[in-house]
C-alpha cells in the first residue's frame, strides 16, 4: 500500500486559533504562524484540538505545497481583517477577540488553497476530509467544495487521533 501524506488543522478551543501541521502533533514552533499579539506564550496541548485531517496526498511536496497555500492566505486574510477600517474603530479588546477568532477564516482559506493548487498537485487524486464537527465543513462560503474532496467525520478519542490499527 502506497504510503500517503496528509495536512491536519487544529483550533484552539477557548480562542479559536487555527494552526495547521503536516504532522498529527504540535510543535511550540507552530505558534510562529500566528500574529505575535495575538500569540499564546507557549504550547499547551490540553487547549488544542484536531479540527481537520486531510488525507490522500500521494506526496510531501503536495502536503507541504497545501499546508503553504492555506498559511499565506490565512495569513493575507488575517492582516486584511485587522486593517478594515470597520475594526479599527472598534474599542482593542473586542478586535482582538475578533481576530483570534480564525477558524471560519481558515475552512474559506481551505477550499480557495486547494481549488488553486489542485491542477499542479492533485491530478487524479481523490482527496478526504476529516472533520472534528459537520458545522465546520459548511463554512466554506458560497462556493462548495471542489469535485476531488469526499468529507468524513474525524475519529477522536480524548480530544486525540485514533491510532490506526494494523491489519495483518
Amino acid at each position: 500500500m502506497a504510503s500517503t501524506h496528509s495536512v491536519y488543522l487544529f483550533r484552539n478551543i477557548q480562542t479559536h486559533q487555527v494552526l495547521v501541521s503536516t504532522r498529527q502533533s504540535l510543535k511550540n514552533k507552530g505558534l510562529n504562524q500566528l500574529d505575535s499579539a495575538i500569540r499564546p506564550v507557549r504550547l499547551r496541548k490540553d487547549l488544542w484540538r484536531p479540527m481537520l485531517a486531510i488525507t490522500g496526498l500521494n506526496t510531501a511536496q503536495s502536503a507541504q505545497a497545501l499546508s503553504d497555500a492555506l498559511l499565506q492566505r490565512s495569513q493575507s486574510r488575517q492582516l486584511e481583517f485587522r486593517t478594515e477600517p470597520e475594526q479599527l474603530k472598534r474599542p482593542k479588546r473586542l478586535r482582538i477577540v475578533d481576530q483570534k477568532d480564525l477558524v471560519e477564516k481558515s475552512v474559506v482559506s481551505l477550499r480557495e488553497a486547494l481549488e488553486d493548487i489542485a491542477p499542479k498537485h492533485f491530478k487524479d487524486m481523490k482527496l478526504t476530509a476529516l472533520w472534528e464537527q459537520q458545522r465546520f465543513m459548511e463554512m466554506a462560503g458560497e462556493k462548495g467544495w471542489p469535485e476531488f474532496i469526499e468529507h468524513g467525520q474525524l475519529e477522536l478519542k480524548n480530544n486525540r487521533f485514533v491510532p490506526a490499527e494494523e491489519s495483518s
